[in-house]
């Protein structure tokens, strides 16, 4: 009997230990906090590190940072900074790991290997980088796949078998077989954004398709408040592949209105289906707009 008891009680303990209720973590999921010695910092690490978790997002006229890098060191590295969603500690261990929740839910703890070798550790920030910015994408997916529109959603995959995501402020302004428009254009705003989706025959894809049709459905669909003003692509900021998606910016012809852009083809068996998202909001910065499109189409 003597020996049951015990056994319960080790259960209990470890089944305690196992269910311990992390705390949720802190901190943007734009900012990544590295733990590293100030000497190491200061005069080896720091700026190669900033390089990389900071460097421009693409399709943004004006330079915006992927990321805000924070740092510390191992004494101000305090239980309250341990609850950070993202941190990176430097370590002299023998390779790169990672561990999710390690002190907080939703986190993820980096340790980066780093013995003297620049080269290496200029490509494990790379690696490491990549993984922060899914994580960021994913979150903000995740985030407005709650509160989407799912019957736009829904009509988007019965139309076009892709599973773009239509955010709730979202109403749809154009429906046909081939292409559907949705648009988020309040009043009391100065914010507009526009998600067009289309289809195009295989057979005849490539950039310069892709272009003149994506600006013939902007003059359709995409006027100006003067006559013979319409969205257009902007020739003089060439598109740029990143992340499977192209960027670029769009101007209003016969206007003073611009924005960032993205353009995102689905390669099926037998068409291309094209998303495009566009906004306009020239008091805000457009890092959240770009992370938003990155995530929904």
């Amino acid at each position: 009997m003597r020996y049951i008891f015990f056994f319960l009680i080790l259960v209990l303990l470890s089944c305690n230990k196992n269910n311990v209720t992390l705390p949720n973590s802190t901190g943007s999921k734009s900012e990544i906090l590295f733990v590293s010695p100030d000497y190491l910092w200061e005069n080896t690490l720091g700026d190669i590190v900033v390089n990389c978790f900071t460097s421009p997002i693409p399709g943004i006229a004006k330079n915006e940072n992927s990321f805000k890098v924070l740092q510390v060191n191992e004494k101000e590295f305090s239980s309250l900074l341990k609850t950070h969603t993202n941190i990176v500690l430097i370590t002299s261990d023998t390779t790169t790991y990672f561990k999710n929740n390690l002190w907080a839910n939703d986190q993820l703890v980096t340790f980066l290997f780093f013995k003297n070798d620049i080269n290496q550790f200029n490509s494990e920030c790379k690696s490491i980088f990549n993984i922060y910015y899914d994580k960021e994408i994913s979150a903000i997916k995740n985030k407005i796949l709650n509160t989407s529109n799912k019957a736009y959603n829904k009509k988007i995959y019965d139309s076009f078998r892709v599973k773009t995501i239509i955010p709730s402020e979202y109403s749809q302004s154009f429906d046909a077989e081939d292409q559907m428009l949705f648009s988020y254009n309040p009043q009391n705003k100065d914010v507009i954004k526009h998600i067009l989706i289309y289809k195009l025959p295989v057979d005849t894809f490539d950039l310069h398709h892709l272009q003149l049709q994506t600006n013939s459905f902007f003059k359709q669909h995409l006027k100006g408040p003067k006559e013979n003003s319409y969205v257009e692509i902007e020739t003089l900021y060439p598109l740029q592949m990143y992340n499977d998606s192209y960027r670029g910016l769009w101007k209003l012809k016969n206007g003073f209105m611009g924005g960032p852009l993205i353009i995102k083809p689905y390669y099926l068996d037998d068409q291309i289906i094209v998303s495009v998202a566009i906004v306009f909001d020239p008091k805000s910065s457009k890092r959240t707009y770009i992370k938003e499109f990155e995530a929904i189409l």
